[in-house]
């Protein structure tokens, strides 16, 4: 039997590539928001708190979920979209919180 009287016997090709169910965008949702909070949570890490012979892994990091926040190349906007966060605002405020962190800790840098 040729596949196409197979499809024909069973159904159009059409049926089984439709969903059946709607499909969820909240997992999408929740993934992008935990991948933006993980990149916050680098990004602000107060390295005052790290021990010391880690600190310059987490100056790294930092240093890394700083610069992808910055980047407009590399999907940060795209995981606020999904997220429904305005990447401009968390830019923003994220700017505000390291100038905080330099005022707070001269002699560490980001």
């Amino acid at each position: 039997m040729c596949y196409d009287a197979a499809v024909r016997m069973r159904g159009t090709v059409h049926d089984y590539f439709e969903p059946k169910e709607k499909l969820d965008f909240r997992s999408e949702r929740n993934l992008a928001v935990a991948i933006l909070r993980q990149a916050w949570h680098e990004a602000v890490i107060d390295l005052r708190v790290v021990k010391e012979n880690s600190r310059k892994d987490y100056r790294l990091l930092k240093k890394k979920a700083i610069e992808w926040i910055c980047s407009d190349e590399e999907g940060f906007p795209y995981w606020c979209k999904l997220a429904n966060a305005d990447h401009s605002a968390i830019r923003q405020r994220l700017q505000s919180k390291l100038t905080q962190q330099l005022r707070a800790q001269p002699n560490l840098t980001t």
